[in-house]
């Protein structure tokens, strides 16, 4: 009672001294001039606040004056990838935000949160270098390899290949798993594609280069049957050091057309280390060369100073060749 407001006169009726006011009107309208004021002193580019008003699959609303909301679409909230908003943001949460894009024709406003803070692949292009020994998480797995996440919104690839020297790891969950902190080697980079090539081989070490001093030829070894081949059996010496037994070097008592007439997978065996290339990372065994001859057995069953028969094959001038 007594205070003075501004209203808009929707009925008069003189003869009847009624007249019927709305106030609400007025209100809206003014409303609505301040949020069309405040929509067009928005430009993109622009920083402003906003508090989050709500929360959908595809990002958040933000009310940045009564009336007037944009749109922080979830792929602009994080460097990172997030699953879903909620995992950045919730309602009333108060953000400082970068207006991306205005369309003044639908009043749609774009907003973006991650654009406040350095583009992370700049940042890497600084801190990172081929052939750094570096840490991070692993963010996914795929059939083809490991995504490593080195920094907010910046991911390498571990491929299987560079994941351990050995041929027994079939897939990156043999080894890996999501969340784990792993330290990686930079095996290279293509920044303008965005692409970081990592391994986790290399900070093991490579086996190849202890195998001549390990495994010199001439080295009994019990090994394991790999890989069945036509020409041989593979197997492995070490965790990343594969030999060869060829066909031929299996056994002296029978020419094997396939070597699984006489070995089988999984079956452990004595070979000699008869080749070894570290150049060519091959390492070439033998099991037929553990046999025993027909030598080896007649020695073992006779004795020096034992009176044996024999057939002369050759007589020279002072020694004779005698078949026993």
């Amino acid at each position: 009672v007594g205070q003075e407001i501004e209203c808009r006169i929707i009925q008069l009726k003189v003869d009847e001294e009624d007249v019927v006011v709305d106030r609400r009107v007025v209100l809206e309208e003014a409303e609505s001039r301040l949020r069309e004021d405040f929509f067009q002193s928005l430009e993109e580019g622009a920083v402003v606040r906003g508090t989050v008003r709500g929360l959908t699959e595809f990002g958040a609303f933000v009310e940045l004056s009564p009336g007037v909301d944009g749109l922080l679409h979830v792929s602009d909230m994080s460097w990172s990838r997030v699953a879903k908003p909620s995992d950045v943001v919730s309602p009333g949460d108060n953000l400082e935000l970068k207006i991306l894009k205005i369309n003044r024709d639908t009043r749609k406003i774009s907003l973006g949160l991650k654009q406040l803070t350095p583009e992370p692949w700049t940042v890497a292009a600084e801190r990172f270098h081929t052939g750094d020994r570096v840490r991070g998480v692993v963010s996914r797995l795929t059939d083809f390899g490991a995504f490593i996440e080195l920094m907010p919104g910046v991911d390498g690839l571990i491929h299987l290949s560079e994941l351990s020297w050995s041929k027994k790891i079939r897939k990156p969950s043999d080894l890996l798993k999501v969340g784990e902190s792993v330290e990686v080697v930079i095996l290279g980079m293509n920044l303008a594609e965005r692409r970081i090539s990592l391994g986790l081989k290399q900070t093991l070490g490579d086996p190849w280069e202890e195998a001549a001093t390990r495994f010199p030829v001439g080295t009994v070894v019990e090994v394991v049957v790999g890989n069945l081949a036509k020409f041989g059996a593979f197997v492995e010496l070490a965790p990343g050091l594969e030999g060869m037994i060829h066909i031929a070097d299996i056994t002296r008592q029978k020419r094997l057309n396939h070597p699984r007439e006489a070995l089988e997978t999984g079956r452990k065996v004595r070979a000699v280390v008869l080749e070894l290339d570290t150049g060519k990372r091959r390492i070439r065994l033998g099991m037929k060369q553990l046999e025993p001859t027909t030598a080896d057995e007649y020695i073992a069953e006779h004795r020096v100073g034992e009176t044996v028969t024999g057939r002369f094959l050759e007589v020279q001038r002072d020694q004779a060749k005698v078949e026993l």
